[in-house]
């Protein structure tokens, strides 16, 4: 008698749970995998794709279906139990239907779907997309009612992602495998560079190879040869006087048509200043845009205070994927197994990490820095700072100041 009725029933409870279950895999199915089965022509990438790109219309379709089909499923239940157990049955069947839905209809179609959401998602992408257009009058009223409340609440409506969303997408690409691991960590350097000022990754000035303008190429031949690098800072009286950049390129012209004796000053290219505080994302427009490679960086006294390259900056997004620890490498040697030697002119975030310290920089931006002001001198060599764990020894002193710092375990 109740047979049908009873079937009716089993197949609304169906439907919640298929409704349930597909919403749960097609909102689990990231942007990237979805690109990832477009390129691979996977049958329903399509339409997944098109749902995928508006997503409130899918929530919208699943939500006004899983309510039809729950409400009718408890009016039936409503109507079959009183039919059979009488006044008693509407609120017998609350408590079964309440069950049914919670257990049928929603956890075990949602944990299922979630655990095979690609597989889900393209077999289903197709009849969503096909529902979408059926219901689509409700589908736009319930689209505009929502605009309407979101506005009077005050929220915004924003497409942009924040740097964090960015990071988010990227180690999801790398962890499903569709980007490599070298590729995201260029991207997160790429993203983490953005607030990163010049003076971070700046050469400091003591560590600048200069050229005197008023020497001669004949002065200076020697010393370019010798040297690592192809372009110098030109200066003229003192090293803070930067008036140009030498270039090999241009002594080997000069060489080759035997004019020797022509001075620094003479063929020394234009010097491009940037201030420490810039950010280096800026920096990089500017050296692609006006075809510089190096800029001289000063403080905001116009004191030079390191120089910076195209090659630094790449270096941030690049760097560390080649060589982890080549930032550290340059500053640092080890002596001994509880003795290391650090360069002086290391920054003090640098020196941070290494010694798991929390110096904060006031008037100060390396060791040497730091040293000198907490001193209130220039030391001399052999005395020491003495913290938890290990003792920091004045290891090389020049009239300038502190070059390099012993660092030796207790």
């Amino acid at each position: 008698m109740y047979e049908s009725q009873i079937v009716f029933l089993l197949a609304l409870i169906g439907l919640s749970g298929v409704f349930s279950g597909v919403e749960t895999a097609l909102m689990s199915v990231s942007m990237i995998k979805v690109k990832s089965l477009l390129k691979q022509k996977k049958r329903g990438s399509e339409a997944l794709h098109r749902i995928k790109h508006e997503p409130h219309k899918l929530i919208i379709t699943v939500l006004i279906g899983n309510n039809l089909v729950n409400i009718g499923a408890a009016s039936l239940a409503t109507v079959l139990f009183t039919n059979i157990f009488g006044s008693s049955g509407a609120g017998i069947a609350t408590g079964v239907m309440t069950f049914f839905i919670l257990v049928f209809g929603e956890i075990i179609p949602k944990t299922f779907c979630a655990q095979n959401a690609e597989t889900i998602s393209l077999i289903a992408a197709r009849p969503v997309e096909l529902l979408i257009k059926i219901l689509w009058p409700l589908v736009k009223l319930f689209e505009a009612l929502t605009k309407v409340v979101s506005r009077i609440m005050g929220s915004k409506d924003s497409n942009k992602l924040s740097i964090e969303e960015v990071k988010t997408v990227v180690s999801m690409g790398e962890k499903e495998g569709l980007i490599e691991k070298e590729a995201a960590e260029i991207m997160h350097n790429v993203l983490e560079f953005r607030d990163t000022k010049v003076n971070e990754i700046m050469t400091p000035k003591p560590q600048i190879d200069m050229v005197d303008g008023e020497k001669t190429i004949k002065d200076v031949i020697n010393f370019v040869i010798k040297s690592p690098y192809s372009r110098f800072p030109v200066y003229q009286n003192n090293k803070n006087n930067i008036i140009g950049i030498l270039d090999v390129d241009d002594i080997l012209i000069y060489i080759k048509s035997k004019r020797l004796g022509a001075k620094i000053k003479r063929i020394a290219k234009e010097t491009f200043f940037v201030p420490e505080s810039k950010e280096i994302n800026d920096l990089l427009y500017e050296f692609e845009g006006k075809k510089i490679p190096m800029a001289i960086v000063v403080n905001e006294y116009g004191d030079v205070t390191g120089l910076v390259t195209m090659e630094d900056i790449l270096e941030e997004i690049v760097g560390d994927i080649f060589d982890k620890s080549k930032k550290s490498s340059k500053y640092v040697k080890k002596l001994s197994k509880n003795i290391i030697r650090i360069n002086a002119s290391i920054p003090i975030d640098e020196i941070n990490k290494l010694l798991k310290l929390n110096i904060q920089p006031k008037n100060f931006s390396t060791l040497a820095g730091y040293i000198e002001s907490k001193l209130r001198r220039i030391p001399k060599k052999g005395e020491s700072i003495k913290f938890k764990h290990f003792k920091l020894e004045i290891d090389e002193v020049s009239e300038k100041g502190i070059k390099s710092v012993r660092i030796i375990k207790n």
